[in-house]
């Protein structure tokens, strides 16, 4: 696993490599769960591994070291009363992240030993683990809103001989008692940072977030330094993160598809590419720019649907150098792709952005003068408890 991280570019910092390879994912994980049904299908079949058990035993295994996400919890269950078997129907209500996207989180933190360390998030132990693993006893708080989630972790983390403090509790509000905090992490997605992370952050502090959009596929990376009472923010266009905290909800196209199978109602034929799938600084601000718009990543060609309007959109190759474009429905989808193209392009094509905290305001910036592009983040909705996170 660690070797393949390393092969792949994804793992440069020694200190994270050498905790990747302490922690003992079988103490952490000693159940995880596998999908026997096609993903999006419903109702969701799951199988519940048991890695002590011989039939069980090498596909548990594989799944803990293959690197993707590992479903930890089915419909908010006691982890304490879980029996290997087949369950049909509910959700899957906690997980670890992929071990890239960990990697990578702890390495943009630089975490080093005399930093305190606040993880909002805890789900299975993983990355409090590592954590604790790079900066030592009582450095380490991870704060977790499931009861189940929290219990079960704790008690891994101390058979692991983890020195971590697990709370139970909101990960939105952090943990005040421990702070200040010279690292945060976040390992759900936010619509933007709560009020309590930035007063919880230690001077010359870091704080790491997924910002999630409306639209999966579309999110952005939030790091945040604190200087003094001043906070310096960098938003980041990425192609995946963690997925949202509970409470919100991606648009979907699961019952819009069929949208892009009707005959077109407007056709044309352009010779401006369309964007690029990795201009992820591009996909960001368009999520904002023409908000109700989602992607549907399954289509063979560039599929955009609007599902509150039904309305849907797709760029088709039409010979060298063009495109045919093919709409339906009263939103005309392509003309505000174009618009926010070019208020892109003006701003110079950026894949990060500046995020601006001001009288309660979040306010994400490129550009300058007439060639700013921006849009302000939502503010004051307020989220039911987080579950950890994952790959989005």
């Amino acid at each position: 696993m660690v070797a393949r991280l390393e092969t792949d570019g994804q793992l440069h910092d020694p200190m994270v490599r050498a905790a990747l390879l302490a922690v003992r994912r079988e103490v952490l994980l000693p159940r995880a769960y596998v999908r026997r049904n096609t993903p999006g299908a419903q109702p969701g079949v799951w199988q519940l591994l048991d890695g002590t058990h011989p039939e069980d035993h090498a596909e548990w295994l594989k799944m803990l070291y293959d690197g993707g996400s590992v479903l930890v919890q089915h419909d908010g269950e006691d982890l304490a009363a879980q029996r290997r078997g087949t369950v049909t129907g509910g959700a899957i209500t906690g997980l670890s992240s992929t071990v890239a996207m960990t990697a990578h989180t702890l390495q943009r933190l630089e975490l080093r030993p005399g930093l305190r360390y606040l993880e909002l998030g805890t789900g299975a132990g993983i990355t409090a683990a590592l954590a604790a693993h790079l900066l030592g006893p009582g450095a380490v708080v991870t704060v977790e809103a499931d009861p189940h989630l929290a219990t079960a972790a704790r008690r891994r983390l101390a058979e692991h001989g983890l020195p971590v403090r697990v709370v139970a509790g909101d990960g939105l509000d952090g943990c005040a008692d421990g702070g200040p905090y010279n690292r945060i992490l976040s390992t759900f997605a936010v619509p933007s940072i709560p009020p309590a992370w930035l007063e919880q952050l230690a001077e010359g502090g870091r704080l790491l977030t997924t910002i999630t959009t409306a639209s999966p596929g579309w999110p952005g990376e939030c790091l945040v330094r604190r200087t003094g009472n001043d906070f310096e923010a960098v938003l980041e266009g990425r192609e995946c993160g963690h997925r949202p905290v509970a409470g919100h909800r991606w648009l979907s196209v699961q019952d819009h598809r069929h949208l892009a199978n009707q005959e077109p109602a407007r056709r044309r034929t352009t010779d401006v590419p369309p964007p690029e799938t990795d201009a992820h600084g591009f996909w960001l601000a368009f999520s904002y720019l023409a908000p109700g718009v989602v992607r549907d990543f399954t289509a063979d060609h560039l599929t955009l649907i609007a599902p509150g309007d039904a309305s849907w959109t797709r760029a088709v190759p039409d010979g060298p150098g063009t495109w045919r474009i093919e709409e339906g429905g009263r939103r005309e989808i392509w003309a505000e792709v174009e618009e926010a193209h070019r208020r892109w392009v003006r701003a110079g094509r950026p894949d990060t952005y500046r995020l601006e905290f001001s009288g309660g305001r979040q306010r994400a910036e490129a550009g300058h003068g007439t060639d700013t592009i921006g849009w302000d983040l939502p503010t004051g909705s307020v989220l039911s408890a987080p579950r950890d996170g994952g790959r989005a």
